[in-house]
């Protein structure tokens, strides 16, 4: 804890330093500190079924005026308990991270409201599936906001989210525009992306350790499987992104929301073997309905992703992203409490649908969720047979392979800042044997069961 406790009387000199010069400036704080402890047979460190696991987020506001102010937030963790990384005896301190570090203002006399720095950054979702840019995620860069009126806005986004290969040229940019319009009962946003990316920043982003575990997902979402180097033919991959989501709520309480997304990225062929290209393009449908009542939310929900044909030297067919989220359950997916312990981070390559019994209230302060899921492969099953699939995203499934998914959620609000959420999950697998080979039965199902506190100030 000394870097933590360095950190925060740095940041309270600096504080007292600005009330001295600058005494509009008012400091306030917001957070989220998360303990969990997990049983599972899927956890990364082999035979343990038992994992305990913090993460501690607490966000600073420096507040100059309704139109200015800076963000500062430091993160602790995921720090699993043991772990030499800042979590084991003897190891205090060495966890401490900057998640977001920006300043929000508004340019004068025109109400464009800025934000520069490391921030969250987005493409829209209206749905659980977050196909290109998660909300999760961080990166450095600038968006713009700006209202032409009550119904029609504009934002655009510039993302840096690598620059270290020591090659020139070697960077990885986005730009980002979206033109949210809405009305009664109904939003609707079309949005289109364009990367610069350059070979040299995907090779790093795979090769380079001390890289944060984000920037592992570009290889994986960006490159086909199986691909022999991650350096292709051309020196820039020009990526492109359109899509368009929007929801319908005019006849409340039944909500109905789609999203839409196609991409396309193409690197060349492969140093080194000029038969294999570097091409990923494809695109996800997504959509949900949901009826609010009293006591329980019944939601239907529905994707669709297109999949890899069976030849593997022409590219891939999956939809290529940043970093993706799917928030359909806790356990397959990345719709826990902690989200720590997802098999699979995004949809590319599947199609599922799940019948889900949200905000289950019979007693006051304690809420349940109830989740089935059924999910299936859109990948030919050549690819099974032929491609070593190194660098794909978790559970890569073929036409012939399925799974269900069942989860139970519960949260018991102990008191208005600290709830306790148990989370019990359960997966099968059907993997088909002339696809794959021998399948052990024990890679065929998995479960978790989780018990976390969340204390939100």
């Amino acid at each position: 804890m000394k870097r933590l406790a360095t950190l925060l009387l740095a940041a309270g000199i600096a504080f007292g330093g600005m009330t001295g010069t600058a005494k509009a400036v008012e400091l306030t704080a917001n957070g989220t500190w998360q303990f969990g402890w997990t049983w599972s047979d899927v956890f990364d460190n082999g035979a343990d079924t038992f994992n305990a696991v913090q993460r501690m987020r607490t966000q600073f506001n420096f507040i100059a005026s309704e139109d200015l102010r800076g963000v500062l937030m430091l993160e602790i963790g995921n720090g699993w308990w043991g772990e030499s990384e800042g979590f084991a005896m003897g190891t205090d301190g060495i966890n401490v991270k900057v998640r977001y570090g920006y300043v929000d203002w508004v340019v004068p006399g025109a109400d464009i409201k800025v934000r520069m720095g490391l921030q969250p950054i987005a493409t829209p979702a209206f749905t659980f599936n977050e196909t290109i840019m998660s909300s999760d995620n961080d990166v450095a860069g600038i968006t713009m906001n700006y209202q032409f009126n009550d119904m029609v806005g504009v934002t655009l986004a510039w993302a840096r989210p690598y620059n270290d290969y020591d090659e020139a040229h070697d960077a990885i940019d986005l730009f980002m525009l979206s033109v949210p319009v809405q009305g009664e009962g109904f939003q609707v946003t079309p949005y289109g992306v364009y990367g610069s990316i350059s070979r040299y920043g995907v090779a790093g982003s795979e090769w380079n350790s001390d890289m944060g575990s984000n920037l592992g997902w570009l290889a994986k979402g960006l490159l086909p499987a199986n691909a022999p180097a991650l350096i292709g033919s051309k020196s820039n991959g020009n990526a492109w992104w359109l899509g368009i989501g929007g929801e319908l709520t005019l006849f409340d309480p039944l909500r109905v929301a789609m999203d839409f997304a196609y991409g396309s990225v193409d690197f060349g062929s492969a140093m080194g073997d000029p038969d294999f290209s570097l091409e990923r393009k494809g695109w996800v449908v997504s959509a949900e309905a949901s009826y609010d009542l009293d006591m329980v939310m019944p939601k239907l929900v529905f994707w669709y992703a297109s999949g890899d044909n069976g030849n593997l030297n022409d590219g891939s067919e999956r939809m290529p992203f940043i970093y993706p989220s799917n928030d359909v359950t806790n356990f397959g997916f990345d719709g826990g409490w902690f989200d720590a312990d997802q098999i699979s981070q995004g949809s590319a390559g599947k199609w599922g649908i799940g019948l889900h019994f949200d905000d289950i209230t019979l007693i006051e302060q304690l809420r349940h969720d109830l989740r089935f899921t059924y999910l299936r492969g859109t990948n030919n099953t050549e690819m099974a047979r032929v491609a070593d699939l190194w660098n794909t995203d978790g559970l890569y499934l073929t036409t012939s392979d399925s799974a269900w998914e069942i989860d139970f959620d519960t949260k018991y609000q102990i008191y208005k800042n600290l709830a306790m959420h148990v989370e019990l999950s359960y997966i099968k697998l059907d993997l088909d044997g002339a696809t794959w080979g021998p399948i052990d039965s024990d890679q065929e199902k998995a479960y978790k069961a989780g018990v976390y506190m969340t204390y939100k100030f």
